[in-house]
């Protein structure tokens, strides 16, 4: 749940949300010592340091402290903007200091306060894992203080001594870098009263990563983003973290302003200045003199320039940076990633905030507050819309959370309602100097993307085909790079091209700037209503270049037949969205005209049978009549070179295809929910057809071809063509085929084999009455849903490759065969193999399926024993989030499951009770430490109607010390077992679990609870198993058994 649902603040680390009560600052630096260690030299040195520099800190240099901190210490503390905890050898051995960092470190959570750790003739590492000194102390202090108050100091000393700090050996020399480090802090920063930093930490975390790589070369860092997505902010406070780390540094804000308002010589002199802490003056843009190169080539230094609009303004300030000293690091931002490439080491992209960190930010600036509070609980989904609307960009939250403070629901309302028709006014203005940067083609890509093209998820070489302007024209996958770069829009990693809202927004105030007046004399039509005046009193023009229309915001709508006569440059037209057909008396004469240069048409709900007897195809690309009453495209052969996808979804009345000969870029035909009894033969020679969708043809009988084996069909899917009785195709291509409630197919086609690259194959509710022999040939296929195929009796050899095979409810299976050796089948990764209510299996088949559970659960097992980027002290909390959002699907990344009729153990199995506990021994020592937990469940006929299960799943100590733990694990089942059925589970991350909590046991007891019903604790009903079981394993057993596997082959 995001930060508008909550009841208090978010007091995780990532996100430093600032409550109401932020304290006054009092002090610029707090110093947490142990007087013993340190007073007589380093924090006298260290006080003297202070006065000189003009820094206010507090140093509690009393000689006698009491065990209890005091309330003007702690006040002291949150009244800092700087914490600086000087560890020592004898520090944790005072609860004083303790108390301190404790309360420094929720300072940090909380306010967002700069903490430095300084170690002092200490080692880091014995500070953040608690060893020497401060293992001895804390072990005293948990002799005379309660467990969790130790434990609380004892996170607080590995949370501090994780960050970034200084290694103190020579304190004369690091009294000047900690006292340099405090004062070349940006005075912007620190813990301020509107000091409201959001969802910052991983972006720092990684930038930071990148600052500290192990090189002595000077690096060159770029950060890179949309306009107010943060780029300044972010920086800022890696800045503010880092630059203690380094002898001298520099922040430039707003380098490109700053160049163009004083000069290449003012801003240079301000940056060697800054570095050289004095007053430097230059006379030249061309190099700095030796005695200044010198001197700076001897530190190591940190700089920072901010909002940089060409590169050669980085070189103008620093020039080839050879003068630079060992492990300097410079950071540039830019808001055009174009301007960074090639020419720094590391590029990084800071992207939009998560939906919590939008909601949280928004609630700042609106009510003053991390969350929305019961007074303002009337406001939830007028906030959520304005969230929605932002997309996670923080300068528009600010801005409208802002504009919106203290205002009454009706002036949201109204603002929310501006905001769709007319875009922000102060936030476009921010964005559009990267539009005027780019050159004219590039402009129409942006403006064609922004009206037209953005949200239908086109990927980047449809655009080039759609925007081009001649068959050799590469210049539209130049100019979509160039969009990229600015941020304009993003690129996914499938190669998807989309644009931000509010981009998108500015992009169609830019097309309506056109001609506010004349609509017509546009290019570009994206508003409904302004799009009805045109249609509505014909006022198209030439000028006209891309149509796009809600047909469900417009009233009834009348057009001419040749409503589309004055509109020759028209390339794109798209009308969608839901409307009632008796409402719009929509060509009522037909059409007699569409431009031949349309490449784009997508026209849902078509009344018309036939396109234009006269309309020429070939510019083409997408064509997408979904819903529509037409029976025919056209008449004969058209030249569909361009054509790339074509949509006849839901066409009821499609009686016939035209013949595709000629299209031979073709690559998506969805024909799914159409009344053919046909395809034409035509689809099968196109060289380039990747995906086919037929599903819910029900007219639909035969799908053969004489081009039997096809080269590029990759997806197939036909699922609920209930008449199809015969099926010749393949591909060789082909990587997933569905044929759920196909019940007219009997067989497969015998070249079935040839399909190498298959990996999903769904037969789900079919009549299939036998699998090919060459399914074995299929030697990537990963998954294989049989359920319910009732008239299936027998299961071939299966290629190795398989890791899921589904037979539930095969009501007449009696056969299942595997590789006849052991080396065979250890060769296979099966980690779901169901049988359930497959009642008529032979005894010969049973006895298979266990000894292949067996295998393959013990593989699976020790390929699987590290728990997947999960503590074990965090399982129960991810056990929460699993519930409330994954559901049981979620586990299949991490779990095994095997299931077949039967009611008995299986004899390999361990531990095995028909109780509700087993005791586990391992007094004799004989397994690692790394043990993984199989279990095996016998879950009786008539279980309760419900095809989940939740195992609940306890272990305690028999030593007398009680209940150490619980965690669950998740079952799919069949909603009604017809008999006793045994299922073979392990679960990756439970087994970690168990692992973790049974590590320091001899004896221990395991507990297991089986409840059925949705997640919802609520809900659950408790289900009584006829026993369970668990057997142990580790690297030496499954070895073991592989061995004794070999010998007996």
């Amino acid at each position: 749940m995001w930060p508008l649902w909550s009841s208090g603040i978010n007091n995780d680390g990532a996100a430093k949300a600032m409550s109401n009560d932020i304290p006054r600052i009092k002090y610029d630096v707090f110093v947490s010592f142990r007087g013993s260690d340190i007073r007589l030299g380093f924090l006298s040195h260290l006080s003297k340091a202070f006065h000189q520099k003009q820094i206010h800190a507090f140093v509690d240099d009393k000689l006698q402290r009491g065990d209890e901190i005091s309330q003007s210490l702690l006040e002291a503390i949150e009244g800092s903007s700087i914490s600086l905890i000087i560890f020592s050898e004898d520090y944790a051995s005072s609860r004083w200091c303790l108390e301190e960092l404790v309360k420094i470190v929720e300072c940090r959570e909380e306010y967002g306060q700069i903490v430095i750790p300084v170690f002092y003739n200490v080692d880091p590492t014995n500070v953040r894992h608690q060893k020497g000194s401060f293992e001895t102390a804390l072990a005293e202090h948990e002799k005379k203080y309660d467990l969790p108050i130790v434990r609380m100091w004892r996170r607080a000393l590995k949370n501090s001594a994780n960050l970034a700090g200084i290694n103190s050996t020579n304190f004369r020399i690091n009294l000047v870098q900690i006292t340099d480090a405090l004062l070349a802090r940006p005075s912007n920063l620190g813990v301020k009263e509107d000091s409201r930093l959001i969802g910052i930490d991983k972006p720092i975390a990684d930038l930071e990563s990148l600052l500290r790589q192990e090189s002595k070369d000077v690096r060159v860092i770029g950060i890179w983003g949309m306009h107010g997505i943060g780029k300044t902010t972010i920086v800022e406070e890696l800045f503010n973290k880092q630059c203690f780390e380094y002898e001298s540094c520099c922040f430039l804000a707003k380098v490109n302003e700053e160049l163009e308002r004083h000069g290449v010589i003012c801003v240079k002199e301000k940056l060697i200045s800054t570095l050289l802490t004095e007053d430097v003056k230059i006379n030249t843009t061309n190099g700095l003199p030796n005695d200044i190169l010198r001197r700076i080539g001897r530190m190591k230094i940190f700089i920072v320039l901010d909002d940089v609009n060409d590169y050669d303004q980085v070189e103008k300030l620093v020039g080839t940076l050879d003068w630079l000293g060992s492990g300097s690091r410079i950071i540039i931002t830019a808001r055009d990633r174009q301007i960074l490439h090639n020419k720094v080491d590391d590029i990084y992209e800071i992207g939009s905030l998560s939906i919590d960190e939008a909601g949280e930010l928004f609630c700042l600036n609106a009510f003053n507050q991390s969350h929305l509070g019961k007074e303002y609980w009337d406001y939830l989904l007028l906030s959520y819309w304005m969230v929605d609307y932002a997309k996670g960009v923080p300068l528009v939250l600010k801005v409208l959370g802002q504009l919106l403070r203290g205002k009454d629901k009706e002036v949201w309302k109204s603002q929310l309602d501006k905001l769709q028709k007319m875009p922000n006014k102060k936030v476009h203005d921010i964005m559009k100097p990267s539009y005027y940067d780019l050159d004219r083609k590039e402009k129409n890509i942006f403006l064609d993307i922004a009206c037209f093209f953005n949200g239908l998820n086109l990927k980047v070489d449809y655009l080039n085909l759609l925007l081009r302007d001649h068959e050799n024209d590469n210049s539209v996958a130049i100019g979509l790079e160039r969009l990229k770069d600015k941020s304009l829009i993003t690129i996914s990693e499938d190669n998807t091209v989309s644009m931000h809202n509010i981009v998108q927004e500015m992009g169609r105030e830019i097309a309506h700037e056109e001609s506010s007046e004349d609509l017509g004399s546009r290019s570009r039509l994206s508003d409904a209503d302004e799009i009805y005046e045109v249609l509505n009193n014909n006022k198209g023009t030439s000028a006209i270049r891309s149509i796009s229309i809600d047909l469900s915001k417009i009233r009834k709508l009348k057009l001419g037949p040749r409503i589309f006569s004055k509109m020759s440059n028209l390339q794109f037209l798209d009308f969608h969205g839901k409307y009632n057909r008796d409402d719009m008396d929509f060509l009522p004469e037909g059409l007699e005209y569409l431009p031949s240069n349309i490449r784009y048409l997508r026209w849902k709900q078509c009344p018309l049978r036939s396109l234009p007897e006269k309309f020429s195809a070939k510019d083409l690309v997408i064509l997408d009549l979904s819903d529509s009453c037409v029976q025919k495209l056209w008449d004969g052969m058209q030249n569909l070179v361009n054509l790339k996808e074509v949509r006849l979804y839901r066409c009821q009345f499609m009686e016939e295809l035209p013949d595709f000969t000629k299209a031979t870029n073709l690559e998506v035909l969805n024909l799914s929910h159409c009344g053919l009894s046909s395809v034409h033969s035509s689809i099968f020679s196109l060289k380039k057809l990747e995906k086919l969708e037929i599903t819910y043809c029900f007219n639909l009988t035969r799908l053969t071809s004489d081009h039997i084996h096809l080269s590029s069909l990759r997806y197939l899917n036909l699922e609920l063509c209930h008449g199809l009785k015969e099926l010749s195709v393949t591909s060789e291509n082909m990587i997933e085929l569905n044929m759920r409630g196909s019940f007219g197919l009997k067989v497969l086609p015998s070249s079935f084999g040839r399909q190498s690259k298959l990996e999903i194959l769904v037969i789900y509710f079919s009549t299939i009455q036998s699998l090919p022999s060459s399914i074995k040939d299929c030697t990537r296929l990963r998954c294989l849903d049989l359920r319910h195929c009732d008239f299936l009796q027998t299961i071939p050899e299966l290629p190795p490759s398989l890791e899921t095979l589904l037979a539930n409810e095969c009501r007449y299976l009696r056969t299942v065969l595997f590789p006849s050796t052991a080396v065979e089948q250890l060769k296979e990764n099966r980690k779901k193999i169901e049988f359930w209510n497959c009642l008529c299996l032979d005894k010969h088949s049973l006895t298979a399926i266990e000894l292949n559970v067996q295998i393959n659960v013990m593989k699976f097992a020790c390929q699987h024993f590290p728990a997947p980027e999960l503590d074990f002290d965090d399982y129960n909390d991810y056990v929460v989030i699993h519930d409330l959002q994954s559901g049981y699907e979620e586990c299949d990344s991490y779990q095994a499951t095997y299931a077949y009729p039967g009611s008995t153990f299986p004899k390999w199995l361990e531990y095995k009770t028909t109780n509700d506990y087993v005791v586990i021994d391992l007094s004799s020592g004989q397994l690692s430490h790394q043990l993984g937990f199989i279990f095996c469940f016998i879950v009786p006929k008539d279980s309760k109607r419900d095809d989940k299960l939740i195992l609940y799943i306890t272990i305690s100590d028999c030593e007398g010390e009680g209940e150490k733990g619980s965690t669950k694990m998740y079952m799919n089942k069949s909603d009604s077992t017809k008999s006793d059925h045994v299922c073979v589970m392990y679960d990756q991350r439970c087994s970690h679990y168990l692992n973790s909590m049974a590590k320091n046991m001899k004896r221990f007891k395991i507990n297991v609870t089986a409840k059925t019903g949705p997640i919802s604790f609520s809900c659950e009903e408790e289900e009584v198993l006829k026993g369970f079981g668990v057997s142990l394993i580790n690297t030496s057993t499954y070895h073991n058994f592989i061995q004794q596997m070999k010998f007996f082959d």
